[in-house]
């Protein structure tokens, strides 16, 4: 009787939040308020009452038509607040019913015969963590909806995941808390330096001193390209000023634009690398920075950092190497945001695990593009997002599967590679 009371809790919350989605996705890459004004119809403009927006319902009530104008109201409407209600509710049954979801940190507990010992999830303790993901799935479906339609992630969108993750980590997480993102000395002075060289480079930027790739405008998709000449051949049609055109590129102009981005990600690698060399060579240094990771809270906040700079880069050097070989940009650095957002939330191992993963979900979509030549660049960002949903399920196994070799990294950067 609790979980069905939860479970109808949930679907509701989720299908609330599926409304103002809704309003994310229009108004948020138009650049229009979220808040100002109320809710209108879209033809004609009139703000509609309370029971006309009831999420599900009102569309059915109104049988998909506005009550004043007639006009149709696009089914999608409906559609997104069931898709949040019941994507809220599929995650509590595989959380706290099924116990498929977030593990605790570190190597999983074993008892006097041998057997591991299953991290059961409970909702009175594991709330928190379920409510992170969750913020982190809807962020995910209005990014993924804009980017499906219009080729474009707001920056805004993955940099508040990438806020709520620095700022839930060190608030909620505890050794024994499944999906802490507690990380060992070794990984925190990567993310302490990395973070670092992260911040000297936003600076540099801001005041020139790292130059911005594709200054003018990056190279138009072909969707665009073709949307830019429609408009083009309409506005020359009724005399009016036509758009223009985004700059053209030689493939050397592409890879020479490209070094400005390795520019940027310099001091952050220079970073993490000395912080962590510094760090773990004996001394009091090494002592100091031992005791400071210890609390909790630190140990958060510098996995949710690392994780971010862990998913951000794992997009980033694809584009660049990627662009460098082929001379056509590669991915969008709204991808490389993305994924900086969803490490902040899931950590490293997740994002990092999601993005390799991320080809296996649109190689279907590819193939049929390749096929029907009907378009040749893909919006990733729907990708990343399905395959950051699939390991929030599935990461714990892979997880454990990999534990090995990643305990002999480790061991090697902890010394015997930087001379400990």
């Amino acid at each position: 009787m609790f979980d069905l009371v939860l479970i109808l809790f949930v679907f509701a919350l989720g299908a609330c939040i599926g409304s103002f989605l809704n309003v994310v996705v229009w108004r948020l890459p138009r650049g229009e308020s979220l808040v100002s004004p109320p809710s209108h119809c879209p033809q004609c403009d009139t703000a509609l009452a309370w029971y006309d927006n009831v999420p599900i319902f009102g569309w059915l009530f109104l049988r998909g038509r506005c009550r004043y104008c007639q006009k149709p109201i696009s089914i999608r409407y409906p559609l997104v607040e069931l898709v949040s209600a019941l994507l809220l509710v599929f995650y509590y049954l595989m959380f706290f019913i099924f116990q498929v979801g977030p593990c605790p940190p570190g190597a999983p507990a074993v008892n006097e015969l041998g057997f591991i010992t299953p991290h059961l999830l409970v909702f009175a303790t594991d709330w928190p963590i379920y409510a992170l993901y969750m913020f982190l799935i809807l962020s995910l479906l209005a990014a993924s909806l804009i980017d499906a339609e219009l080729f474009i992630i707001p920056i805004s969108i993955p940099w508040l995941m990438a806020l709520v993750g620095f700022i839930a980590h060190p608030l909620i997480d505890a050794p024994d808390l499944a999906g802490s993102l507690i990380v060992s000395p070794s990984a925190a002075a990567l993310a302490a330096g990395g973070g670092v060289g992260l911040l000297v480079s936003l600076v540099g930027w801001a005041f020139g001193w790292i130059p911005t790739s594709f200054a003018a405008g990056e190279p138009a998709l072909e969707v665009d390209r073709d949307l830019i000449e429609a408009q083009i051949k309409e506005a020359n049609a009724k005399g009016q000023p036509p758009p223009q055109l985004p700059p053209e590129y030689t493939p050397a102009q592409i890879r020479s634009e490209m070094r400005h981005e390795m520019l940027f990600l310099l001091p952050p690698l220079l970073g993490a690398f000395i912080w962590t060399y510094l760090t773990l060579r004996p001394g009091p240094l090494h002592d100091g920075w031992q005791s400071l990771v210890s609390a909790h809270w630190i140990g958060g906040l510098l996995g949710s950092i690392l994780g971010a700079l862990i998913g951000g880069l794992c997009v980033w050097l694809t584009r660049i190497l990627g662009t460098l070989a082929f001379g056509r940009v590669a991915m969008g650095l709204g991808d490389v945001h993305l994924m900086f957002g969803v490490g902040a939330v899931v950590g490293a191992g997740p994002a990092a695990v999601a993005f390799f993963i991320a080809p296996f979900f649109g190689i279907l979509f590819a193939l049929y593009a390749l096929i029907t030549r009907s378009r040749r660049e893909l919006p990733y960002g729907p990708y990343l997002s399905a395959a950051t949903a699939f390991v929030l399920l599935v990461y714990c196994p892979i997880a454990e599967y990999l534990r090995p070799g990643m305990q002999v990294l480790a061991s090697l950067i902890q010394g015997r590679g930087l001379g400990g």
